[in-house]
C-alpha cells in the first residue's frame, strides 16, 4: 500500500509512526511507574513471567526466546536472585546448567505486578468500544510481524527498557 503524501500532510498527529511512538513512549513510561510499588522494572517483570511460566529451563533457553544476549540475561537473573524472586537450582539431567525457578516471593510479586498490569491495560484502553481493543491488537500484531518483530519479545529489553 502505497500513500499518498497528502494522507500524513495533516502533521504528525496524523501519522501512524509517530503515534505509536508517542502512545508507546507514554505507555511505557506510566508502566514503570505502575510497577514502582513492588520494586520492578518491566523487564524483570518480563522475565520473572517468563521463568514462571517456562519454570525449569535453562537460563540460556530462556535468554534465546526473550532474544536477549546472554550477559544481559546474566545481568536480570541476578537481579531477580538477589531480590529472593528467582532461584538457580542444579539441573538434575546436566550438572554444568542451572535451571532457573520461581520463588514463594517471586510468585507473590508476580500475582501483584499481573493484576497492576491488567488495570494499566483496562486503563488505557477505557476510550475504546467493545470489540476494538481485539480489532486493534490484530492490526498492530499485523504491523509487528511485516516488521519482523518476534510476537511477545520487546526489541528494547535487552537495552534496559
Amino acid at each position: 500500500m502505497v500513500l499518498d503524501v497528502t494522507e500524513v500532510a495533516g502533521g504528525p498527529h496524523d501519522a501512524v509512526g509517530f503515534l505509536l511512538a508517542q502512545l508507546g513512549t507514554v505507555t511505557a513510561r506510566r508502566f514503570r511507574e505502575v510497577l514502582t510499588p513492588l520494586g520492578i522494572e518491566p523487564r524483570q517483570f518480563a522475565v520473572l513471567r517468563l521463568v514462571a511460566q517456562s519454570e525449569g529451563q535453562s537460563q540460556q533457553a530462556l535468554g534465546d526466546s526473550l532474544h536477549i544476549a546472554p550477559s544481559q540475561m546474566v545481568s536480570l537473573v541476578d537481579e531477580l536472585e538477589q531480590r529472593g524472586l528467582v532461584e538457580r537450582r542444579a539441573n538434575p539431567s546436566d550438572r554444568r546448567v542451572r535451571a532457573l525457578h520461581v520463588t514463594a516471593a517471586g510468585r507473590k510479586t508476580l500475582a501483584a505486578a499481573g493484576r497492576l498490569a491488567m488495570e494499566h491495560e483496562t486503563r488505557l484502553c477505557e476510550p475504546l468500544q467493545p470489540g476494538e481493543r481485539q480489532a486493534l491488537i490484530a492490526m498492530l500484531q499485523r504491523l509487528a510481524a511485516a516488521q519482523g518483530l518476534h510476537p511477545g519479545v520487546h526489541p528494547g529489553l535487552d537495552h534496559g527498557s
